[in-house]
């Protein structure tokens, strides 16, 4: 149920701490989840991002998260981020279907699994949020299987199941619309002006 996307009343966070959410069906998640045995050594990657920026514990909040990619479907997830000139992070918005709300996706983890891991994969259902609906398989846009890895938040088990690269810290702006042609104007401009 949670691989597909059933709101349980879950720990969420926000700008004044964590809150459980209240039960509310299904939203965003994956179609058809699959069960699947992630190898060891296999590569994964992960967005996210919250209220927390810089503090102490947001890299291991958005580790803990269950949503990854495998290199596989990131590199998909990158090569239509090159075809419709956006950043990588809105790219992984609109195909992987996380509304604003849920993440503002200003933290790209990278990691390998330590041994085999269970999950389940498939194609991302439709999410719908106050700012609109995105559906991840869309007119256009690949057809990304997501990964589901449950247990993650358990710090005991994550550090038996993936060993973690350097976070990259992304300009939370990245991820909306534009962004990418806006900031490769300003350099644009910085440049023409002799680097002001």
């Amino acid at each position: 149920m949670m691989a597909r996307g059933y709101q349980f009343g879950r720990l969420q966070h926000g700008p004044d701490g964590d809150y459980h959410s209240p039960d509310g069906g299904y939203n965003g998640g994956i179609i058809a989840p699959e069960r699947i045995l992630i190898p060891a050594t296999a590569t994964l990657v992960r967005f996210g991002g919250s209220a927390w920026r810089g503090g102490g514990s947001f890299v291991g909040k958005v580790a803990a998260g269950e949503w990854w990619l495998d290199w596989r479907n990131f590199k998909l997830v990158e090569q239509y981020a090159s075809t419709i000139g956006e950043s990588v992070a809105f790219a992984v918005r609109q195909t992987c279907a996380v509304p604003e709300e849920w993440s503002d996706l200003s933290l790209f983890i990278q990691g390998t699994s330590r041994s085999p891991l269970w999950a389940y994969t498939g194609l991302g259902d439709v999410a719908h949020s106050s700012s609109g609906t995105i559906d991840p398989v869309g007119k256009g846009k690949p057809m990304i299987r997501q990964l589901f890895i449950p247990g993650l938040a358990d710090p005991d088990l994550r550090k038996e199941a993936i060993v973690f690269g350097n976070p990259t810290f992304l300009d939370p702006e990245m991820s909306k619309p534009g962004a990418l042609a806006r900031a490769r104007e300003e350099e644009r401009l910085r440049r023409a002006l002799g680097g002001k």
